[in-house]
């Protein structure tokens, strides 16, 4: 048997009538049949059931809330960005003023290094043409004899239209 060689021919006329017969059978199993029976659907009808309906009011919520939070992400890193070139721009500022605060510590000493009494008496004699006090010049007071007081109201009343014709002198 393994020898023989069979040399039958398949017809595709009968191929294609068994296909048209499927096809019918499908047609009348879709019919409504006594229970027990089984019904088969094919995969197109099928998938069709299978999808649920969608609610316009629920697709448009949930795009809106989808929106508002990309808006919302997308606010969130504009602001940083912000935030942060500001920090960058506080802390360029502070630099800036650390080193010119040690610039006037530095001229402060400078100045305070070249006014000195000695500098002083030779810039008054030279470009100022002043000369020293001598003691005859120089006269002393003495404000230890005791606490001294003035009084300021006269015994005037303290009307303040008084006061007003008193200061424009009426």
């Amino acid at each position: 048997m393994a020898g023989e060689r069979r040399t039958e021919a398949i017809d595709l006329n009968l191929l294609e009538a068994y296909d048209i017969e499927m096809s019918s059978a499908d047609k009348k199993t879709k019919k409504k049949k006594k229970s027990g029976q089984i019904i088969s659907i094919s995969h197109g009808s099928s998938a069709k059931s299978k999808r649920r309906k969608r609610n316009p009011v629920m697709i448009i919520t949930v795009s809106l809330l989808t929106l508002i939070v990309a808006a919302v992400a997308i606010l969130l890193v504009h602001f940083n960005a912000q935030l942060n070139e500001i920090n960058e721009q506080i802390n360029d500022n502070v630099t800036v003023l650390t080193e010119l605060k040690n610039k006037q510590s530095q001229y402060q000493l400078t100045i305070d290094s070249k006014l000195t009494d000695d500098f002083v008496r030779k810039y008054a004699e030279e470009k100022l043409d002043m000369v020293p006090a001598k003691n005859a010049q120089k006269k002393f007071i003495s404000l230890s004899d005791g606490d001294k007081g003035e009084v300021v109201n006269d015994g005037k009343s303290d009307n303040i239209f008084r006061t007003i014709f008193d200061a424009f002198g009426m």
